[in-house]
């Protein structure tokens, strides 16, 4: 993924404090990371036990959902095309959950009649038809009464929004968006979601975290990622050592605006970390230095570097340094990184395969 389109995929996810979006494997044991992730970030919002609860609920059943329901297809489809998507965007007082999955056209059609048929539903008449769907015989493995649908509304207290896109003569693409506190205004919908998940699709993105993130955050992303990438130890734990180089930087430069995004996405080159974030100009003017003094280095003064700063010897641009270094060591030739202006700001744009 070049800058360009980095900076693109940092401008679309504009305006939230937080934005999770993954497209990875899918394992069942991201549901518990999940409800952490969004835990952590209500704790530090001052959200209420009831805020914290309709969030985790909404989250899980929505995760959940894309596990239970989507459809097999041929690996090249459920790859490309096909690819499921997750998405946690956060405000204070708001909050918004999507998730895309593929389904059969037949599916499409009775989802499409279940959520019309919720409209205009009050929360009393959402409760009696929960309860209507437990003792109702036609429950399937499938979600029968449309249950986890009808209980996603009654706690979000909004409704449910949805879209429907091609995919081929036997399957459509299903984008549900569900809301949390307030409404937020001039934002788009689950039509957007699907175009965002074409993005995803054709840049091979498996995870993307948007805003400045607290160490219990940082904490969950890298368990998600460590468990996404390889079974092979070795190799992960490459990868972690590589993510935590980013945080280091992260923690050093200081990011300005909307926070920072770390982008992980796999290709035939590989699996890349990328790191997009907005900087002061005296941020800017150490990271032009330090990305010119680290790849001008051969390997011998790189680990000469590393090990000054580590033992706190060398000039105080170190620990900007630190993070670079690291980076460095781990690959051959120089760091792809660089300060660009955009939108007037600099923006450090950074990639890195792992």
């Amino acid at each position: 993924m070049g800058s360009v389109r980095t900076l693109a995929l940092y401008d679309a996810l504009a305006g939230y404090r937080l934005t999770f979006l993954y497209s990875g494997l899918f394992h069942d044991d991201h549901t518990a990371r999940l409800i952490t992730l969004g835990d952590e970030f209500l704790e530090l919002e001052g959200a209420d036990k009831g805020v914290r609860g309709k969030l985790a609920f909404v989250m899980v059943e929505a995760y959940q959902n894309i596990l239970r329901h989507r459809v097999p297809l041929s690996r090249e489809l459920e790859q490309g095309r096909g690819r499921s998507m997750f998405l946690l965007r956060s405000n204070v007082g708001m909050h918004e959950v999507s998730a895309i999955n593929p389904v059969t056209r037949q599916d499409a059609i009775k989802l499409t009649e279940a959520l019309a048929g919720m409209q205009g539903m009050d929360p009393g008449q959402m409760k009696q038809a929960y309860l209507q769907g437990l003792q109702s015989e036609k429950r399937t493995e499938r979600g029968g009464a449309g249950l986890g649908l009808i209980e996603m509304s009654r706690r979000s207290g909004h409704p449910l929004r949805m879209a429907l896109g091609e995919l081929d003569e036997d399957h459509k693409l299903f984008a549900l968006r569900i809301m949390i506190g307030r409404t937020p205004k001039g934002k788009g919908g689950p039509a957007e979601d699907l175009e965002l998940q074409r993005e995803v699709v054709e840049q091979g993105i498996s995870i993307v975290c948007r805003g400045s993130l607290a160490a219990g955050e940082q904490e969950v992303l890298m368990r998600i990622i460590e468990r996404d990438l390889d079974t092979d130890l070795a190799q992960s734990n490459a990868r972690m050592r590589a993510f935590l180089a980013v945080t280091e930087l992260l923690q050093n430069i200081a990011p300005v605006g909307e926070g920072p995004m770390i982008v992980v996405s796999r290709s035939s080159s590989g699996v890349a970390l990328e790191l997009c974030a907005p900087v002061e100009q005296a941020s800017a003017d150490i990271l032009e230095a330090g990305i010119r003094e680290v790849n001008a280095m051969d390997d011998q003064a790189k680990q000469r570097r590393y090990r000054d700063i580590l033992l706190g010897r060398g000039q105080d641009s170190g620990t900007v340094q630190l993070g670079l270094l690291d980076l460095a060591r781990r690959r051959d030739g120089p760091i792809n990184a660089g300060i660009v202006d955009h939108g007037g700001t600099r923006f450090i744009v950074l990639k890195a395969m792992v």
